[in-house]
């Protein structure tokens, strides 16, 4: 056995919202304070659009219906508060579409989604994106229906629908919604309008809530890459998710077509020094587009695999000496669990613990390498039993597994290194829950590397992330 450092805890970081108040549940915290961008005066309202296939349009404006109502939870009521309605959460109204504003697909879709046509499916619904961004001003988000039926065309080898229909989206500046059969049948409708409510607000230019307590002069950019085939060809285009703002507002994209790398025996593509420098180069030029010139102090880089010396070299440059650099891999699954043991307590032996070990527990196991539990018992957020903790995945595992980060550059404990990565798995608005696994700098890097890989007309523009969530 070799002995380990003593591990850390963290505590659950913290959301802002309106008026500068806080809570480390996101749903509660909209419920009492209202979403930050509140007092910042946006928006005023959310308009929706409506595209369906026959007889869709309709049950939009039933869903648009139900999320202006009250709903009770019937899943995990330990995490999800009653529903009380958009208006009551948001301070804003949502709209449904005018009849000018729905937009009903052709039958001929129904048809080539039936034979599997992709291709096909995609010309049909273009056509029709076309009436609509005519109408651009007139909304602020458009909802799409894509039925149960089509189900056999939403995914296949070198095709998927939703990520084609997100580029096309992007492209004409129209931030999208995608409704499926499950968010209109599933049994738990507040589970159901919680999801939809905050990614809605969100995609329609809201700001729900932000970090609390992150540094401000550090940034945060996440990268993965987009391997695409052509013929006997690989094209790889490197993806990089910028994180602008440390509280997690500021997230944009921007794509770039790599031509000198090369892989590792599982495929993973690494790119030479002038490839990562030019990539992290366009990042800093974003990033300072954005906040008038100035350099970020700190600079976190994220990615899955790790930095070879081309790209450490390539990545300091990319930045000079004025900004620190942190390059971190963060590895998702590893071969480490953990089991919380009780002490001693009445003279009873010591055991296992009712309930798992925290989130926010961090223990190093090497110079440059430390284990982050960013699943884990959460206390303070059980709106059922307050006393009680909430461990979210408990229905799919007795025992969180810890994510592993691997450090290749930056200096000191591994406090700040943890606690950027703890907070940034808080800040994905495309979902209802607590947090998710892993930071939004991986997961939304990875979400932009899926569309990439089905059209290169996104490639070298920058694009905020509304329109990929």
């Amino acid at each position: 056995m070799a002995e380990l450092s003593a591990y850390k805890s963290l505590p659950e970081p913290q959301l802002l919202f309106n008026s500068g108040q806080t809570d480390i549940h996101p749903l509660r915290g909209l419920i009492s304070h209202g979403p930050y961008s509140l007092e910042l005066g946006f928006p005023t309202q959310i308009r929706t659009a409506f595209m369906a296939p026959a007889g869709g349009p309709l049950k939009l404006r039933k869903l648009v219906a139900e999320l202006n109502g009250t709903h009770s939870p019937i899943e995990a009521k330990n995490y999800y508060p009653n529903y009380p309605g958009f208006q009551k959460i948001f301070k804003v109204p949502i709209q449904s579409a005018p009849n000018n504003l729905m937009f009903e697909l052709p039958t001929e879709c129904n048809i080539l989604a039936q034979n599997r046509d992709g291709l096909g499916l995609i010309e049909q619904i273009i056509h029709v994106i076309g009436r609509v961004s005519l109408s651009r001003s007139s909304f602020d988000i458009l909802l799409l229906y894509l039925p149960h039926e089509w189900q056999i065309c939403f995914k296949y080898e070198g095709f998927d629908l939703h990520d084609r229909l997100k580029a096309k989206f992007a492209i004409l500046n129209i931030p999208v919604q995608i409704v499926n059969d499950l968010s209109l049948n599933r049994g738990c409708r507040a589970n159901v309008m919680w999801g939809l409510s905050v990614a809605i607000y969100a995609k329609s230019g809201g700001i729900p809530w932000k970090l609390a307590e992150l540094d401000k002069d550090e940034a945060y950019i996440g990268l993965s890459y987009a391997i695409k085939k052509i013929g006997d060809k690989s094209d790889y285009t490197t993806c990089c998710s910028q994180v602008f703002d440390p509280d997690g507002t500021g997230f944009k994209f921007v794509a770039y077509d790599t031509k000198d790398f090369h892989t590792d025996g599982k495929g993973n593509p690494f790119l030479n020094y002038q490839e990562m420098q030019t990539v992290l180069s366009r990042s800093l030029l974003i990033y300072q587009n954005e906040h008038n010139g100035r350099m970020p102090k700190k600079i976190f880089i994220h990615k899955t695999s790790h930095f070879t010396e081309d790209e450490i070299q390539g990545a300091f440059d990319a930045f000079g000496e004025k900004s620190e650099v942190e390059l971190v891999q963060i590895i998702r699954h590893s071969n480490w669990l953990g089991i919380k043991i009780d002490g001693p307590d009445s003279g009873k032996p010591a055991g296992a613990a009712a309930f798992p070990l925290e989130r926010g527990i961090y223990l190093p196991i090497s110079e440059n390498e430390c284990l982050l539990w960013t699943q884990g018992s959460v206390p303070g957020v059980n709106v059922d039993k307050p006393n009680q903790p909430v461990f979210k995945e408990a229905a799919l595992k007795p025992l969180p597994d810890p994510i592993l980060i691997r450090r290749f550059s930056g200096a000191g404990g591994w406090h700040a290194t943890c606690s950027s990565i703890l907070a940034l798995t808080k800040v994905d608005w495309n979902n209802n829950t607590l947090y998710k696994t892993l930071p939004v700098t991986i997961g939304y890097s990875k979400n932009f590397a899926d569309v990439v890989k089905q059209t290169n007309e996104i490639v070298n523009e920058v694009y905020d992330y509304r329109f990929f969530m």
